[in-house]
């Protein structure tokens, strides 16, 4: 027998190395997915609107943010790398007309879903408050998102059809069918070498939507289009995200080579420590529907609050939750990347199939709250009955996924 001295490629891997991420290089990326998936955990427990355990992770509690801002920056970065591989390998106008197709994709299922709640208001006995008015949370004042029964139906077609009228748990689709207009800009761009001039862009359009006054406090001083969507998600201000999030997707090797760097490495720990911060800041929050003992108070609510005003309102994206985003985001990605293997035998299961049938979850979820809303439960007031909510809709919508429920009709 020959003695082999061991060597360095020979040597076991350390645990924390075996438990990395391994990226093939290709385009599907499962920490992306993962977090997509982690990102319906936030949406399900804001749009079922009830207080449930969750509710400790969900409402603004692992930082200022919201699954909104993720989905897009996560929606900009799979779109960079998707369609920006197809405009290096099939050109810039065949890659348009692809991002064009996608866009009327898109405003398909949007009509589809908010035509279909319009019919739905005409069933008797079918309650569809949940998601034909808007109730804001701060002022306690209810809007409705269509119009009145009593006005002839050719009136709510074209408000269904300019996208005026629809759930407001889904009117973020409308600004999706926007921002992929855009798209082809951003690729040209981008093809034409001016990613600079494309930021400086982006970020003036974005400032101009912050600095904008506004003749009603609350409301976006600047809509570009008629759509519903612009209250909440005003696409001057949310186009910042996007097309970040596109240009980091087109340029993902070359970022992930950077974050492995000496200079990198020290700006991932430094998106650690200020999402940490961010965390005890949010925590700061006090919302009257959580307990007592969940809200920490080292910052006083009057100075929460004029903080909260001035930097992190959401419909505006104030400059303080677009840095929290970006950081929380960098921050999760890196510990999914050196301690995948764990959590994706922990919860992966679950999250990866969300997160790969995305537009399938946000597809069916508006239906199943028209559902939970016409049955006893959300009467009870359980903090129990409403974790199980939150818990049997994620779970419910998995098993769909899993047996391909209506995917011969329903988009994914």
């Amino acid at each position: 027998m020959i003695l082999v001295p061991p060597t360095a490629s020979a040597s076991p891997a350390l645990p924390a190395d075996s438990w990395r991420y391994r990226d093939t290089g290709g385009t599907r990326d499962l920490r992306i997915d993962f977090l997509r998936g982690f990102v319906f955990l936030l949406l399900f427990t804001a749009h079922f609107n009830y207080f449930s355990w969750f509710a400790l992770i969900g409402w603004e509690r692992i930082g200022v943010v919201s699954s909104a801002e993720t989905f897009i920056i996560l929606a900009g970065v799979v779109t960079g790398a998707v369609y920006g591989k197809k405009l290096k390998t099939e050109g810039l106008a065949t890659c348009t007309w692809k991002l064009v197709r996608r866009a009327w994709t898109l405003y398909r299922i949007a009509f589809i879903v908010a035509g279909s709640i319009a019919l739905l208001r005409l069933v008797p006995g079918l309650d569809t408050n949940a998601l034909t008015t808007f109730t804001d949370p701060v002022t306690g004042q209810t809007y409705p998102l269509y119009p009145d029964l009593h006005e002839r139906p050719i009136v709510t077609f074209f408000y269904v059809f300019f996208m005026k009228a629809g759930p407001h748990q889904f009117q973020i689709v409308g600004l999706y069918v926007v921002l992929f207009l855009l798209t082809p800009l951003i690729f040209w761009a981008i093809d034409r070498g001016h990613v600079r001039l494309l930021m400086l862009a982006s970020w003036l359009a974005y400032l101009v939507n912050y600095l904008a006054p506004e003749a009603t406090p609350g409301t976006a001083a600047i809509r570009l289009t008629w759509a519903e969507f612009e209250y909440a998600f005003p696409s001057l201000a949310w186009q910042l995200l996007f097309v970040h999030g596109v240009l980091a997707g087109y340029y993902k090797k070359q970022l992930l080579a950077f974050f492995r760097t000496g200079t990198g490495i020290f700006l991932v720990w430094l998106c650690v420590l200020l999402s940490g911060l961010m965390i005890v800041f949010s925590l700061n929050h006090p919302l009257p529907q959580l307990p007592d003992w969940a809200v920490i108070e080292v910052i006083p609510a009057q100075t929460f609050g004029w903080w909260y005003r001035h930097f992190f309102l959401k419909y505006q994206l104030g400059p303080g939750r677009v840095l929290n985003n970006v950081v929380l985001l960098i921050a999760l990605y890196a510990l999914l990347t050196v301690a995948w293997k764990p959590l994706d035998r922990l919860l992966g299961w679950l999250f990866i199939p969300l997160g790969q049938e995305s537009m399938y979850v946000f597809f069916m979820h508006i239906y199943l709250i028209l559902l939970v809303e016409n049955t006893p439960l959300p009467g009870m007031h359980s903090i129990a009955v409403n974790t199980a909510i939150h818990a049997g809709a994620l779970l419910l919508i998995w098993l769909m996924i899993r047996t391909r429920f209506l995917f011969r009709w329903i988009p994914h």
